[in-house]
């Protein structure tokens, strides 16, 4: 086969892969930054305590109802709880089958910089601000939360919606976690 007609059968699968790749829109809050998927619609924040929020759309035809929800709160120096706290009251608001307690999978996802930590639960979830579930309890259900570690205070960032599609933006929230960096400071 030749080179010519060799790359003009790739050609078309290149193309075709490269659709799937979807590129970053820069975010700022407070003196950081970092980044998060292009296909994530900006809102205006429904409180002063929320730092950035975008609705996470769910596919065209696909599972994930009316999408999800990622927020990223930050309450003020030496507010918000501790980790232990946050990962105790949101297991609170989930349950398995038959009303079996959910384990939450915990990781360490940050720097020496910023650390940070991912925290993510799945199963019927009644989101509340306190210990608990609220009266809305829904089934099939994934919350990505996490805290990071700056020295302004402890920053929340969280997803909550439908599990197959937030399961599905967990690379774009772990790269959003692990892309905040301090802006780069302004020269006059």
């Amino acid at each position: 086969m030749s080179i010519v007609l060799r790359s003009l059968l790739i050609a078309p699968v290149l193309l075709a892969g490269s659709a799937f790749v979807a590129a970053d829109q820069a975010v700022t809050f407070l003196t950081y930054q970092s980044s998060v998927p292009d296909d994530w619609v900006v809102e205006t924040p429904k409180s002063e305590m929320r730092q950035l929020q975008f609705k996470v759309p769910a596919p065209p035809g696909g599972e994930g109802g009316d999408g999800a929800e990622f927020v990223v709160y930050f309450f003020g120096p030496g507010q918000g709880g501790t980790l232990e706290a946050n990962i105790e009251r949101w297991q609170s608001q989930f349950q398995g089958p038959d009303g079996a307690q959910v384990e939450p999978t915990v990781t360490q996802i940050g720097t020496e910089t910023i650390p940070a930590t991912l925290v993510e639960l799945r199963g019927s979830y009644g989101r509340s601000v306190g210990m608990g579930p609220g009266e809305d309890v829904q089934a099939d259900r994934m919350l990505l939360a996490g805290v990071v570690e700056s020295p302004e205070g402890n920053l929340y960032p969280q997803m909550h919606g439908p599990a197959e599609l937030v399961a599905a933006q967990r690379e774009g929230f772990v790269a959003f976690m692990k892309g905040i960096r301090p802006t780069a400071p302004t020269t006059p």
